[in-house]
């Protein structure tokens, strides 16, 4: 018997595409930081940022695939996460529309961000943790679905430890951790999509 399948739902139900997505994009992103940390900061942020919002989009919408094999372990859990990342799913959606929308009417986006914008992403930022977190714990809770919990949980340690570093040593400092903890979410979510796959 597979390690994944499910007593009452076939493996094939959950499509593992989304997170080999989100596992390049994290992927690329990384190279890029990197890229414009030895280019000297030449490069404009907007360059890795791109990937990086991709990658955890992609990464949410994989959370959706997952959400019927993850009601069936915890309901609460499962919904909370799915709410989450509907929350996410909006939020960006809203964020990415003002940007589009600026760059068509205007030729650029104005300087500096509204704040709305800024609360936009820091909505989307915490739904997207939430939603992972959600939804690990769910999966950590069935012996036969553990490794997806702890896959799941990985990126969130990651993003808790950036958040510990930010209140400790300032954003700067946290922001600056990305250099590390981005390719630590992009192999998780690449062994997220090789894991379901089987």
């Amino acid at each position: 018997m597979n390690r994944l399948t499910m007593n009452t739902h076939n493996v094939p139900c959950w499509d593992a595409r989304f997170f080999m997505i989100a596992g390049v994009f994290m992927l690329i992103n990384t190279v890029m930081l990197w890229a414009r940390f030895y280019l000297d900061h030449q490069l404009s942020i907007l360059w890795p940022a791109i990937p990086a919002v991709i990658g955890l989009a992609a990464g949410v919408f994989g959370l959706f695939k997952l959400y019927t094999p993850a009601v069936n372990n915890a309901p609460f859990l499962a919904k909370s996460g799915v709410s989450f990342a509907f929350l996410a799913w909006f939020s960006l959606g809203s964020a990415v529309t003002w940007l589009f929308g600026m760059s068509l009417l205007y030729g650029a986006v104005p300087q500096p961000m509204p704040q709305w914008f800024t609360l936009l992403i820091a909505v989307f930022m915490v739904a997207v943790v939430l939603a992972f977190l959600c939804y690990a714990i769910a999966f950590l809770r069935s012996e036969a679905q553990r490794k997806i919990g702890y896959l799941l949980s990985l990126p969130v340690a990651m993003w808790a430890l950036m958040l510990v570093v930010c209140s400790i040593k300032g954003m700067e400092a946290g922001l600056s951790l990305d250099y590390y903890t981005n390719a630590v979410i992009s192999v998780a979510f690449l062994a997220l999509g090789f894991s379901l796959r089987k």
